[in-house]
């Protein structure tokens, strides 16, 4: 029975870590959304009990946020003006 209740102070980190790892793949804007949501679980999670779960997915969270915005901010730098110049390209019929 104790094991259970162990298991269940943990719930929080878990989530947390899971959607961490998931916005690192998920890398855009989605990804950025649901590492913070991720991110908020692993803080829930530190403030209630502190585990090393907990603390991995405040890491795994914060990096799927940083990877998130280099490549929003790579696609709108790099891409961005390619599409535009293909577009400028392309015959109006």
């Amino acid at each position: 029975m104790s094991e259970k209740k162990e298991e269940s102070k943990e719930v929080f980190g878990i989530i947390g870590l899971t959607l961490g790892i998931l916005g690192i793949l998920l890398v855009g804007s989605n990804g950025i959304l649901i590492s913070a949501t991720g991110l908020i679980f692993s803080i829930i999670q530190q403030k209630k009990y502190k585990t090393k779960i907990g603390k991995a997915g405040i890491i795994v969270g914060t990096i799927g946020i940083v990877l998130g915005i280099i490549f929003l901010l790579a696609f709108v730098y790099y891409i961005t003006p390619m599409i535009k110049q293909q577009l400028q390209n392309f015959p109006i019929a």
